[in-house]
């Protein structure tokens, strides 16, 4: 049924060295003990007996006969960090009900993309190889698997840059990675939503020169609209109108970076689902 949880069960037959892993899930997933078998046609789960929080392995599922899927495209905002593990509160997860519950419009899959740690502009290890750094290759070199690539999808929301800026990457290299992404996505007949960054001034380096290239991308987003189909401003959803370079402490998880149950909803909710289809 449409929204619902969705189980599947896999049997590695041998040991593995390495894995393809989503090392943020928000969600539990169950182990059965080293060597007791394939238990992947088991009716109940006695067998599982540990548990992980990562998903390793399976990146997606296909489902057939929708009328297509709007991508989230992100880092560890998207992913959900530090929101309730298995409560399903990321804010692409608040978005996809409320696509299902709407009178009218297509009701959209969406599809989460995010990874945790991820930027923009510099990749977090060279090409897809084998290493300890789960977080992926830049928003760029991943925008064909992670989007064009897509089963169905009909558009794209590009919520990146704050990793970006908190290390060093200016203004200008951040706005012609985007500039890119839109460019290549549009060209390939996606509708493209650029998301302006949130504040995380408190957070670890988050310093005020971090803020000020943060507020040159979100100007440059606000001012050349052209650039993309439209733009959501999930920095004014999220700030603290009294100190706008902060989180709304209603919204804060505790970090003064990810926001927390409350924030995601309010993200979720403040998409115009206008903004999805031309």
């Amino acid at each position: 049924p449409r929204g619902a949880d969705l189980l599947v069960s896999l049997h590695l037959p041998g040991p593995i060295d390495a894995a393809p892993v989503h090392a943020h899930a928000a969600q539990r997933s169950y182990l059965s003990p080293a060597g007791s078998g394939d238990h992947t046609g088991d009716r109940d789960g006695r067998a599982f007996t540990g548990t992980l929080t990562t998903w390793p392995y399976l990146t997606g599922v296909d489902v057939a006969g929708g009328p297509g899927a709007v991508v989230a495209l992100g880092d560890s905002i998207t992913d959900g960090e530090r929101s309730t593990p298995g409560a399903n509160r990321r804010w692409p997860d608040v978005l996809a009900r409320r696509l299902l519950s709407r009178p009218h419009g297509p009701r959209y899959g969406v599809l989460n993309q995010g990874i945790a740690a991820n930027r923009v502009v510099i990749d977090r290890y060279p090409g897809d190889g084998v290493s300890g750094d789960v977080g992926g290759v830049s928003a760029q070199h991943r925008l064909e698997r992670d989007v064009l690539a897509q089963t169905g999808v009909r558009t794209v929301i590009v919520f990146e840059g704050v990793n970006d800026v908190r290390s060093g990457t200016s203004a200008d290299a951040v706005i012609a990675g985007l500039r890119a992404i839109a460019d290549r996505a549009r060209g390939r007949g996606l509708r493209v939503l650029a998301a302006t960054i949130a504040p995380c001034a408190g957070f670890p380096g988050c310093t005020p020169e971090v803020d000020a290239r943060r507020a040159a991308v979100n100007a440059f987003l606000r001012n050349h609209r052209g650039t993309f189909d439209a733009v959501v401003d999930f920095d004014a959803v999220l700030r603290d109108p009294d100190q706008p370079e902060r989180l709304l402490p209603a919204y804060d998880s505790g970090d003064h970076l990810h926001p927390g149950d409350a924030g995601l909803r309010a993200l979720g909710d403040s998409v115009d689902l206008r903004l999805l289809t031309p």
